[in-house]
C-alpha cells in the first residue's frame, strides 16, 4: 500500500462524524447498512451524511451497493487491514509480537493482517430507546447501550411518538407517575396550563399525545425493565449481558 493511500484513509477518518459512521459500519459487518438507517442511528442529517459517505468511499474505506431505491454501505475490511498493517509494520523490530497466534511463524505484516478481523455485529436484545438526537442525555444513553455491545431499535419519538397505551405502560413499568414523565424544560407545559395541580393524568396524557415534546427522554425498554434514563448511567441497570 502506498503512503498516499494511507494518508487519504487517515484523513477521511480524522473527523468525528465520519469516524462514527465508519465504526458503525465495522460493527454492522458484511451486510452493511442503508444510508437512511445510518442517518437514524447516528443522528447525522441525510444531507451531511451523503458528504461523509462520499469522503469515506473516495478514500476506499467503504463500499456501496444499490438495492432497489436504497443504497447500502459497508466497511471495506481489505483496505482497513492494509492500513493497519502499514502503520504497524515491523512494530516489534523482528521480535515476537503479542498479537501473533500461538505457534505462528509468519512475519509481522502477515501476522498483524491475520489478527485484524471485523468485529461481530452488536447483539440485538430487543432494546428500544425513545430518542431525541438533539438531547445530550439521550445521545449519551444511546452511546452507553452501544458500548455495552447492543444495537437498539432507535425511535425518534418527536416524529414517531409511542401510542397512548405504550406510553402508559412505559411510565408504569418505570415506576413513575404521569407527571414525573412530563418534560417541562423547553416545552409549552405552562402555556397549556399543565402546571396546575388539578390537571388529571388523563389530561396530561392527552397533552403528551398532542405534543410529544412533553414526553421526557430517553425512555429505554429492555428485557430487564424500563427506565427513564436521567441520568444516562441509569440505563446500565437494565442492560442485558452482551
Amino acid at each position: 500500500m502506498e503512503s498516499q493511500t494511507v494518508v487519504a484513509a487517515l484523513a477521511a477518518l480524522a473527523q468525528t462524524s465520519r469516524l462514527e459512521v465508519f465504526r458503525l459500519l465495522i460493527q454492522a459487518g458484511d451486510a452493511g447498512l442503508a444510508a437512511g438507517r445510518i442517518s437514524q442511528l447516528t443522528g447525522i442529517p441525510p444531507s451531511s451524511l451523503s458528504f461523509h459517505l462520499k469522503e469515506l468511499t473516495h478514500a476506499g474505506l467503504t463500499l456501496a451497493r444499490q438495492e432497489g431505491r436504497h443504497v447500502y454501505y459497508r466497511a471495506n475490511y481489505a483496505v482497513m487491514d492494509q492500513v493497519v498493517t502499514f502503520l504497524v509494520r515491523n512494530c516489534c523490530g523482528g521480535a515476537s509480537c503479542e498479537l501473533a497466534p500461538s505457534g505462528a511463524t509468519a512475519d509481522n505484516d502477515t501476522r498483524l493482517a491475520t489478527n485484524f478481523q471485523p468485529q461481530e455485529p452488536p447483539t440485538m436484545a430487543n432494546i428500544t430507546i425513545y430518542h431525541n438526537p438533539r438531547c445530550g442525555t439521550s445521545r449519551n444513553t444511546l452511546t452507553l447501550i452501544r458500548e455495552a455491545g447492543h444495537e437498539p431499535e432507535v425511535i425518534e419519538y418527536l416524529t414517531s411518538p409511542p401510542d397512548r397505551a405504550t406510553l402508559q405502560r412505559m411510565i408504569a413499568d418505570a415506576g413513575l407517575t404521569v407527571r414525573e414523565a412530563l418534560r417541562e424544560k423547553g416545552t409549552p407545559w405552562q402555556e397549556l396550563g399543565l402546571d396546575q395541580p388539578d390537571v388529571t393524568d388523563d389530561q396530561l396524557l392527552d397533552a403528551m399525545m398532542q405534543h410529544p415534546i412533553l414526553i421526557n427522554r430517553p425512555f429505554v425498554v429492555t428485557p430487564r425493565g424500563t427506565r427513564l434514563c436521567r441520568p444516562s448511567d441509569t440505563v446500565k441497570d437494565i442492560l442485558p449481558q452482551a
